[in-house]
């Protein structure tokens, strides 16, 4: 007879590692000590009798084992909170999204009135997926995260990115070749801290080159904006923060490819809801729009 699990708690533990990659990122979710999120994973894998993480220097991946687990215990705790959720505000329950910070500001933004006003049966909450890896809530039917899908979903390709150089326009006027960038602060996104060496095509900037670095692509726009110098934009995801912002790229086509894309994601093998798939459905029309005229 198969021995039931002693502690969900296992369980939860086990997700939140396994949805973010790292023993310490999911202490901090849980707001729990890394060696108690290491020694309650370690009794989960004694009492089912193999290993659920590989573990390395650089952050743990899951084993097929861990993979297998994790389409279960992700969609059931989901569903758990939703329920939970439901009867504490009676009535349909939210479709919760996650969404990568820059794509939800400056591409999900303006486009997100038509699908409420086609579906206004449909209530969602939107949550920012922040730092690396970009980690969803829990209870999120879909995310839009930027990179690689993690292990232990599915999903698809949305589009990539262009990396551009932008200014305000009265630093951009001034800009008119490529070295003449760096008479201006170069503003970097911490987690992106090659992309200006790559520009130059340089394996780093040199010395003298006046840095400043950011945490996120809507910092960097937001004091472009403001003067402090030159920031990268992302489109066609941070094309509508570039127009309000009013920045200018400081050469005309100058621009390199990047190497990632944004994807819709679920959990491998959870059955979506009729709400996340009127909304899967609408994504992906408009990212294929968005491709097109883009030239993805």
């Amino acid at each position: 007879m198969t021995k039931r699990i002693p502690s969900l708690n296992w369980l939860r533990v086990f997700e939140a590692a396994a949805r973010t990659g790292s023993f310490a990122r999911a202490a901090e979710l849980l707001a729990m000590s890394p060696p108690a999120v290491s020694q309650q994973i370690r009794a989960l894998e004694a009492h089912l009798g193999r290993p659920l993480f590989k573990r390395a220097a650089a952050g743990v991946s899951l084993t097929e084992a861990g993979r297998s687990l994790l389409g279960v215990v992700g969609e059931a705790l989901g569903r758990m909170e939703s329920a939970a959720a439901a009867l504490a505000a009676p009535g349909a329950p939210p479709l919760v999204v996650g969404v990568s910070l820059a794509f939800s500001i400056g591409w999900l933004a303006p486009r997100l009135p038509e699908f409420i006003s086609a579906n206004p049966s449909v209530t969602i909450e939107l949550y920012s997926l922040l730092g690396r890896p970009e980690t969803p809530p829990r209870q999120a039917a879909l995310w839009i995260a930027f990179g690689p899908p993690p292990p232990g979903t599915d999903g698809i390709a949305l589009f990539g990115e262009r990396l551009v150089p932008v200014a305000h326009p009265d630093i951009a006027s001034r800009i008119t070749a490529l070295e003449d960038i760096l008479n201006h602060p170069v503003i970097e996104v911490a987690d992106h801290r090659r992309n200006w060496a790559q520009m130059f095509g340089w394996d780093v900037l040199p010395p003298d080159a006046r840095t400043l670095f950011v945490d996120t692509t809507l910092t960097a726009l937001a004091f472009a904006a403001a003067g402090e110098g030159v920031a990268l934009a992302r489109p066609p995801a941070s094309d509508d923060l570039v127009r309000r912002y009013n920045l200018k790229p400081c050469l005309p086509g100058l621009h390199i490819q990047g190497v990632e894309q944004y994807h819709l994601l679920h959990l491998a093998g959870a059955e979506l809801g009729p709400e996340a798939k009127v909304f899967h459905a609408w994504i992906s029309g408009e990212a294929e729009k968005t491709r097109i005229s883009s030239g993805f």
